[in-house]
């Protein structure tokens, strides 16, 4: 071994000596506990997840489904079971009908999932094709349509009324308020079903016709189950999947429903703006991100004309289209009819509780939709579905032909 700081000419070997060692395997020593001092320092500023189980409520008994053969699944009690704290319970806030959930199980191959699938597909594929059918729904499906809107508007709406303006007052005991309404006779009639996501219900009706269908989910968020039970149940469905982030929803959109992913989110204008995201492996946190018109995005790349369900979800990103839902609004404009949609309210984040009170307010004076199933998501926000009962092709294949 060589001086570095001898001439070329001059240069000396030196002895391997046990202090030459002493000293190089000190610097070894000392680099490694500054890297460990270093991680240490990390992971102590970041939040630990609780992943201790705990107790979730029982789950009643199934009714007795009924297969086309005419033999029966036997009804079973679902015990109680013990599930890490970080995986929600979908059904916490449902206090409704059992029969009215598709499934009761987070996986999408368990017996119960399966068994309705083949019911959905037979009494589709039993049903006329709807390009067949009459153009105007049934006079029983009109009068249906017709009744759930009449008890909507004496349900509701004094409810609405009674908060008088008061925005927030609203969002933090709608829930409660407004949950008898779900049970009146006036919606007996609608068939509506529930299937589960990851960690909430999702609702819809099934059509009463065959044709193509079109589903679009407007924030993914890591989680297609509901989406993959609908893909079980209705396999004649295409599926749009919008959202910013691309790392595992891209795979879930394209490879699990077979679908189209678009990597944006969706505002009411194209711009990059701000808006809370859920990154792979992270949390939901603010991020800068390009937006564009929800009402280009359907008019001129998705071209549908009508969107049979829709999942919206995309953290407080809804307020900024809630007028484009309303009569002459856009969608009016651009000629796009919305059958049936699920969303998840986010006024927590913005503090923009007007924004969201007038949306509900003018749902009701327009007559167009009804609104149910308000549950708690978390704290902050919470999620109801709406039901297109003014469109007669909506009405015709959800109803009745």
């Amino acid at each position: 071994m060589y001086s570095p700081l001898s001439p070329p000419g001059d240069r000396k070997k030196l002895p391997l000596t046990p202090k030459f060692f002493n000293s190089k395997l000190f610097i070894f020593i000392a680099l490694i506990f500054t890297v460990f001092i270093f991680i240490e320092t990390r992971s102590a500023n970041e939040i630990p997840v609780n992943f201790e189980p705990k107790e979730i409520p029982k789950i009643y008994q199934e009714p007795v489904v009924t297969t086309t053969e005419g033999a029966e699944i036997a009804p079973k009690i679902v015990k109680t079971t013990r599930i890490p704290q970080h995986k929600l319970n979908p059904y916490r806030g449902y206090s409704g009908p059992k029969h009215e959930l598709d499934d009761v199980e987070w996986e999408t191959d368990s017996p119960r999932v399966n068994e309705i699938s083949k019911i959905v597909q037979e009494q589709i594929y039993a049903a006329p094709r709807c390009e067949d059918s009459d153009s105007e729904p049934s006079e029983s499906g009109s009068q249906i349509a017709k009744s759930a809107m009449r008890g909507f508007q004496e349900c509701v709406k004094p409810i609405f009324d009674s908060f008088n303006g008061e925005f927030k007052n609203l969002f933090d005991n709608w829930v409660n308020s407004a949950r008898k309404c779900d049970f009146i006779d006036e919606y007996k009639s609608l068939d509506i079903r529930g299937i589960s996501n990851r960690d909430e219900l999702k609702w819809l009706i099934y059509p009463k016709c065959q044709e193509q269908n079109h589903h679009v989910t407007l924030g993914v968020g890591h989680d297609v189950k509901a989406e993959t039970k609908l893909k079980k149940h209705q396999p004649n469905t295409k599926f749009y999947g919008v959202d910013p982030m691309i790392e595992i929803n891209y795979e879930l959109i394209i490879n699990d429903l077979n679908g189209s992913f678009f990597a944006f989110a969706l505002s009411n204008e194209t711009k990059l703006q701000y808006f809370p995201v859920l990154p792979a492996r992270s949390r939901y946190a603010p991020q800068s991100v390009v937006t564009l018109d929800v009402g280009y995005f359907f008019e001129k790349l998705l071209i549908l004309k009508k969107i049979d369900t829709l999942f919206l979800d995309i953290e407080s990103g809804e307020e900024y289209f809630f007028d484009y839902f309303a009569k002459g609004g856009k969608f009016d404009e651009i000629g796009m009819t919305i059958c049936q949609f699920n969303v998840e309210f986010h006024p927590g984040y913005t503090n923009n509780y007007k924004a969201y009170y007038k949306f509900l307010e003018q749902t009701i004076k327009d007559k167009r939709y009804i609104f149910l199933r308000p549950a708690h998501h978390n704290p902050g926000y919470f999620k109801m579905y709406f039901l297109n009962l003014e469109s007669k092709e909506c009405v015709r294949k959800f109803i009745g032909s």
